[in-house]
């Protein structure tokens, strides 16, 4: 009598009133009826308890684990891993009278796989919605195939598409999912995905998407049903071999019967392209100590092409490309000026050029190039914070035509680069971690660190809400305890560098084929890639990753960089040895600026001093806990035009704001897009989210996607509403999110601005 414990192997039993049978091993127990086992929690007002076997029958019992609760007038326990329950409720909520549950008959718990319900009503906010002869809902601490959620959306003049994933674990290693799909008026098809891991770095995946459409016809904007039935499909495999540390390979594959899928599809196919074309691409790597060499090739679909049932013949293959490249190899290292490290290596490569057409007439399409870039670094000295140093690179390419009557082709042009460079470093502050007895600290201090977290100090963490039985327990605010509160302290390094560099080109030919020379002479839309480019002219042409550069002929360039490091002290565990002396500090880079600026010397063609200022740069950003900014921006001189990125990022206590801005005057590019959005969590059950791409040339909205997230306390559910609007068609959409003890809900709910719900 009062406050009995009973210890049974593994399990505890704790009550007010406790009899033995010792016949029959029979334990009866009453009052505040407490059973312990090595999964779960049981509360109950009368048990009766078997020594022997383990069974037990409990009168109005309630279970409380991790993954779910349960409430019975009586709950027996068959097993040690199996429960049944009458005239029971269950729900994998934590609150369960502000949340969903269901009721039943008969209730049947395998702990770690399922729950069956009999005769069940499922109560929403306490109101009966639905009955349901049988339902079984998992508790798996594994995977099981099983139905998935119902995914459900609608697009205007369409009507409401239903899908229905099934998914089927395999085993251990790999799984499936079948999603049939009823689309409205576009009729039947569905989804398939097939995943398979073959080791931890090695994995294979599969993604498509059949339907058969009743709308859609090549070359036709229809709206209505077309009357017939047109067979559609979507296609991604990728896979990734990790042979050895030194030895990899990774295959993509895309593909599509017609080019419009990803216009009728864009939600299933925005995440699974990656570039204006379909096709296949791959490559093998394998890296040594002292070179590297690579394989690729890649066989493509343009999707930029006019007709959505065919091949753009025209577009070029590369059918592969093998690369080469060694590390510096050192000649000499000495401490004399002048000579202090002297290095030499290369980079190679063969690439295969071929075009499905036969050649073009004005263009040569086919061609073998073999090209090759050695280069010599020589580092002449440092003095204190100067130093000097040269590289030197002959960029070779060599040319072969398959086609007789064309002759070979050449190029070649020696790059010089000499760089003399300023370094200043200022370091503010000192890292480090200290503990401050309590009663050093003010009272107004205290309060500060239980409202909000203070730069510099560790703030007191309010403790979680927990599940309990009968009531609530106040907020307990450990630190307050403690003789002790950590106090940060963070350090700061303001890098400053001064560089003046000089690009020369000090020879340059081309030889051979002139047909061939002139189309990579006067004009981007003959080469095949960059490294056609005659390295004079290279600049001059319209691509921005090639007017950007400064020009390499006879230039001198003045840099400027500065870069802001926070240097921050982590948390010390005694438990992994020698990490305070080896690990003991976080580095991140908060800020920076930089401009660049050349002038082109000894230029025939350049006759005004306007024009022989190139390109100024100018590249800055910083970011904080709360907002991150960033600038690129390069002006040209002489055309008097600009190229800029602008982003912004702003974090306040409950709204996230984002914008992106691109703009490029040149007539060739004439880009000038603008997106803004935000996302706002006025409540903790309420979120909103909102982005939208404008086309500010155009005066064109390319894209709106609106977002709603109702998120209740009792963490059981999550309801997403979303729309989103483009130039071509509009789509709701709406998801719900069950809580089945998984990290992936708690992490949605709770990092709310970490992810973008667009």
């Amino acid at each position: 009598m009062g406050n009995v414990v009973i210890i049974s192997k593994t399990e505890t039993i704790y009550g007010e009133l406790a009899s033995l049978d010792q016949d029959t091993m029979m334990v009866n127990i009453e009052g505040n009826v407490r059973f312990i086992t090595k999964d779960m929690t049981l509360y109950g007002s009368h048990l009766e308890y078997n020594i022997t076997t383990g069974g037990a029958v409990i009168k109005n019992a309630r279970i409380l684990t991790s993954d779910f609760n349960l409430v019975a007038t009586q709950l027996v326990r068959i097993s040690e891993d199996e429960y049944l329950a009458h005239e029971a409720e269950f729900t994998t909520c934590k609150d369960c009278a502000e949340s969903w549950s269901v009721f039943g008959k008969v209730i049947r718990v395998q702990m770690g796989k399922y729950v069956e319900i009999k005769h069940a009503l499922a109560k929403i906010k306490g109101i009966n919605v639905i009955y349901i002869p049988y339902i079984v809902l998992p508790i798996l601490t594994e995977r099981k195939s099983g139905l998935l959620f119902p995914r459900v959306s609608s697009r205007p003049g369409e009507g409401l598409s239903y899908e229905q994933p099934v998914f089927v674990a395999l085993d251990d290693s790999k799984d499936m999912t079948i999603s049939p799909t009823f689309w409205a008026k576009r009729g039947y098809g569905g989804d398939f995905q097939y995943r398979q891991r073959f080791s931890d770095m090695s994995w294979m995946e599969l993604n498509s998407r059949t339907l058969s459409d009743t709308i859609y016809l090549p070359g036709e904007s229809n709206e209505g049903v077309s009357g017939k039935e047109f067979f559609r499909y979507f296609t991604e495999l990728e896979t990734h071999q990790q042979f050895s540390p030194n030895f990899n390979s990774h295959l993509r594959y895309t593909g599509t019967r017609d080019l419009d899928i990803v216009r009728d599809h864009p939600q299933y196919t925005d995440s699974k392209i990656i570039s204006s074309d379909f096709g296949f691409r791959g490559h093998l790597d394998w890296r040594q100590d002292l070179f590297s060499l690579g394989v690729e090739a890649n066989y493509l679909r343009n999707q930029l092409f006019d007709d959505p049932m065919e091949f753009d013949r025209s577009y070029v293959q590369t059918m592969p490309r093998v690369t080469l490249s060694s590390i510096p190899y050192t000649l000499l290292q000495t401490k004399k000026p002048m000579l202090e490290h002297i290095a030499i290596g290369f980079d190679s490569s063969f690439t295969r050029f071929r075009q499905v057409d036969e050649e073009d007439e004005l263009l040569i399409r086919n061609a073998d190039r073999f090209s090759a870039q050695p280069y010599l670094m020589w580092h002449f000295f440092s003095a204190g914070p100067v130093s000097f140093k040269s590289r030197y690179i002959l960029d070779q390419q060599s040319y072969a035509f398959p086609n007789n009557n064309e002759p070979t082709a050449g190029k070649n042009a020696g790059l010089i680069r000499t760089e003399v460079s300023f370094t200043m470093d200022k370091i503010f502050g000192l890292a480090y971690e200290e503990k401050i007895p309590v009663k050093y600290i003010p009272e107004n201090e205290l309060e500060k660190l239980r409202a909000t977290k203070q730069q510099g100090l560790t703030p007191i963490k309010q403790s979680k809400k927990e599940n309990r039985l009968i009531g609530e327990l106040p907020v307990f605010e450990s630190e307050l305890v403690k003789e002790n509160i950590s106090q940060i302290r963070n350090s700061y390094r303001h890098s400053m560098e001064f560089k003046l560099l000089h690009h020369y080109i000090s020879s340059e030919n081309e030889y051979g084929n002139r047909r061939f020379i002139n189309q990579i002479r006067n004009e981007q839309a003959g080469w095949f890639d960059r490294e056609d480019a005659i390295r004079s002219r290279e600049y001059l042409f319209g691509a921005n990753a090639t007017r950007t550069i400064v020009p390499p002929e006879n230039t001198v360039e003045f840099q400027w960089n500065n870069t802001l490091i926070r240097k921050t002290p982590k948390n010390f565990s005694f438990l992994e040895d020698e990490k305070y002396l080896r690990d003991n500090f976080n580095y991140t880079r908060i800020g920076y600026f930089n401009i660049s600026q050349g002038y082109l010397f000894n230029h025939e063609e350049v006759s005004d001093d306007r024009q022989r200022l190139t390109r100024f740069r100018l590249d800055t950003g910083y970011s904080t806990n709360r907002w991150s900014l960033s600038l690129q921006e390069y002006y040209f001189h002489y055309e008097n035009e600009n190229i800029t990125t602008l982003n912004f990022n702003r974090r306040f206590e409950y709204l996230n704001l984002f914008s992106s801005f691109n703009y490029n005057s040149f007539a060739s590019s004439n880009l000038n897009t603008l997106s803004v959005g935000g996302q706002i969590r006025p409540t903790d059950t309420l979120g909103l989210a909102m982005v939208k791409d404008m086309d500010l040339q155009a005066n064109q909205d390319i894209r709106t996607v609106y977002s709603l997230d109702i998120m209740p306390h009792n963490d059981c559910w999550i309801l997403n509403l979303n729309y989103r609007e483009s130039f071509v068609d509009s789509r709701y959409s709406f998801n719900v999110m069950f809580n089945f003890g998984d990290e992936g809900f708690e992490r949605y709910r709770t990092d709310y601005f970490a992810v973008r719900r667009l």
